[in-house]
């Protein structure tokens, strides 16, 4: 009995002993286990007690795969844990496949150049407009098309048997070749990976710009008047429903908003853009008055552009104007916006001037161009510049493009491009 007792109390402590033994170093600590969002749940990325960097695993193909991600970031693991998985995707076919090819599918490449493009986003080099409308295009042609077909397969002859597709759909040329660079992308990003041995060449694609319509001094005037008019107008009664109702604060039958002359009147006076015209507040604008009269706007950064705006003297009575009009309301604080005060959805209140803007122009049958172009709230900053080559005396080109926040190339093929001789026959009848 007394050997039995000896024997268990043995056991006793080789068990303890076996039970409290240390966790390997190497292995994920439970705590700091995270799925990555949106990817699938076998891709994680978690932390270790044997190195202070974030490590990524994600099985592929009958394996668990692990890397380390060489960041203390958490942010960061994240996004190259992402980038891990696309390239994994593309690169580790599956093991019976692989034994026969290494051809690469169109939406596994397209997945690799989307994440390159997120993190172009992520540091600002592109706008997040940009990407989603890439992935548009990708996702409504190029995938579709190209489903059956590998990148090492596709040469000058898919190209443009794609190129031919899109022209049956009636696309217009400007269309068609930024459906034709979101596959240019996807080829570069197969040849830079070395799975294609170049890029096929494209189909030429002959773009011809059309400028926005710009107006007249004449018909400015008349834009102005109309939409006093339409501002003080009798207001019909009618059942407000959502289906003439805007997020609650705008009717289709509504008064056009008291602001809206001042709206037409400021872009033309001060170059800006609609965007411009939905970010802008009191605190950007400095009225400054001595030998000249303007406006200097300090803007926030649009359309990779942040430098300052100098406006014409006009803008500073209509900003005068304004800030005294919505001052007796409380909405002239430095961060309150110059249109559309109330509203604190930008991008609403952006929406909401332009339907206004297409009823004006409706009123007063100035909706289409003298060539046909339909024009929009962006015509008025077309028209500011446009102005400014009309009777500007010695305009400079370089000074114009800059104060407008634009560049020469595009001054001299968009804007000026409506430009004829005869509108200033005097300066070519001019001598020294």
């Amino acid at each position: 009995m007394r050997q039995y007792a000896e024997r268990m109390n043995l056991y006793a402590a080789a068990n303890d002993e076996f039970f409290s033994v240390e966790r390997n170093r190497t292995l994920p600590i439970v705590s700091t286990i995270t799925s990555v969002p949106n990817y699938p749940s076998k891709l994680s990325i978690f932390l270790t007690n044997a190195s202070r960097y974030w490590q990524v695993r994600c099985y592929f193909d009958g394996k668990v795969i692990k890397r380390t991600l060489r960041t203390t970031s958490k942010r960061d693991a994240l996004r190259y844990a992402k980038e891990f998985y696309n390239a994994k995707l593309c690169v580790a076919p599956s093991q019976q496949h692989a034994a026969h090819t290494r051809t690469h599918s169109i939406e596994a490449v397209a997945t690799l150049m989307l994440a390159t493009e997120q993190a172009r986003v992520d540091r600002d080099e592109v706008a997040k407009h940009s990407l989603v409308m890439l992935k548009s295009r990708i996702r409504k042609q190029v995938l579709p098309f190209f489903k059956n077909i590998c990148v090492e397969d596709i040469g000058y002859a898919q190209v443009e048997r794609f190129f031919n597709h899109l022209s049956t759909l009636n696309y217009k040329p400007m269309t068609l070749s930024q459906y034709m660079m979101a596959l240019r992308k996807i080829l570069n990003t197969a040849h830079a990976h070395k799975w294609i041995e170049q890029v096929p060449q494209f189909p030429k694609i002959r773009i011809t710009s059309t400028a926005r319509g710009n107006f007249t001094v004449n018909e400015y005037l008349q834009l102005l008047r109309c939409a006093k008019r339409m501002r003080n107008a009798k207001q019909k009664r009618r059942k407000v429903t959502h289906r003439n109702t805007q997020g609650g604060v705008f009717a289709s039958y509504a008064n056009v908003v008291h602001e809206m002359a001042w709206v037409i009147g400021f872009m033309v006076n001060s170059f800006v853009r609609p965007v411009d015209i939905k970010l802008i507040q009191h605190k950007h604008v400095t009225i400054v008055k001595g030998e000249h009269c303007y406006l200097r706007l300090t803007l926030p950064e649009t359309k990779r552009h942040k430098a300052q705006i100098v406006t014409l003297p006009a803008a500073v009575h209509i900003y005068e104007h304004l800030r005294d009009y919505f001052a007796k309301q409380g909405l002239a604080n430095e961060d309150d916006f110059l249109f559309l005060p109330k509203l604190k959805d930008r991008q609403s209140a952006i929406f909401l001037l332009e339907k206004m803007f297409k009823r004006i122009l409706e009123e007063t049958d100035l909706r289409f161009g003298t060539q046909g172009q339909r024009r929009t709230l962006y015509s008025l900053r077309h028209s500011a510049i446009t102005f400014r080559l009309l009777y500007g005396q010695g305009i400079d080109l370089l000074t114009l493009a800059r104060n407008a926040r634009t560049s020469l190339e595009m001054v001299d093929k968009f804007y000026a491009s409506e430009l004829r001789a005869e509108m200033n026959v005097g300066m070519l009848h001019s001598r020294r």
